[in-house]
């Protein structure tokens, strides 16, 4: 398969038609590279060159592949919302993750079992009605939830985050959604260390640190409302 397609014709084979050969090969090395401890930049440079993949492939390497090790231990904590739980939400990184697919952007599972995208929205909303309807499909599942005590963090410094969780708090009370939203200076650090049953992230960091289960609920959200054909990352035995 040609990998010098336009930026527009990659998506469109990432969407629809799962990975090319080429990525898959790739990921095998680099995951092999990972899990022996080679450092991450240098990994991702000498398999991108060597399979001379574009941009955006290595952006899904490095957003979709980890150590064999690594990637085993996050799959083992993967679950669902239970009654009774009290759960924190990282918002954006979901949020950002529907909003990707909703715009046509590349989504797949990683190696470790979460629902990834490669869209580098980097805290940026680009497309407000978009953006818009992600948040009410976020809002129709946890009202699904029943007897669930839900925080929603959402990073103070991203533009508009105070105005965002006002109006989140007031959906969820209208909604008979237990709990609130709030803007904090660092999610990372309130889902690492408040207390909870379960939190809702895909960022590798905080589900490296936290011990208990960890809720895929950018791909609840898709999986409820578009059943998507993920493409799907590699996965080694141990």
């Amino acid at each position: 398969m040609d990998l010098f397609l336009s930026s527009r014709n990659q998506t469109f084979l990432l969407m629809n038609q799962g990975f090319p050969d080429e990525l898959m090969l790739a990921a095998g090395h680099y995951e092999w590279m990972l899990s022996r401890g080679y450092p991450q930049k240098a990994a991702l440079k000498l398999v991108g060159d060597r399979f001379r993949l574009s941009g955006s492939l290595r952006q899904v390497l490095y957003r979709g592949i980890s150590a064999a090790e690594q990637a085993e231990a996050r799959r083992k904590k993967l679950g669902s919302v239970r009654e009774g739980d009290l759960v924190l939400v990282d918002t954006y990184n979901v949020l950002f993750t529907v909003n990707n697919y909703l715009l046509g952007r590349p989504v797949f599972i990683s190696n470790d079992g979460l629902l990834r995208d490669a869209g580098e929205m980097r805290g940026r909303i680009t497309n407000k009605p978009v953006f818009s309807k992600g948040i009410n499909l976020l809002l129709d599942v946890m009202k699904e939830w029943k007897h669930v005590q839900v925080t929603l963090y959402l990073d103070e410094p991203v533009s508009y985050s105070g105005r965002l969780a006002i109006e989140l708090s007031k959906d969820m009370a209208e909604m008979d959604i237990e709990g609130e939203a709030f803007t904090v200076n660092s999610p990372d650090h309130m889902l690492k260390h408040e207390a909870s049953d379960a939190i809702c992230t895909s960022d590798s960091a905080i589900i490296d640190h936290y011990g208990r289960r960890i809720v895929d609920l950018a791909r609840l959200i898709l999986d409820r409302y578009y059943q998507p054909d993920y493409p799907v990352l590699p996965v080694r035995s141990l």
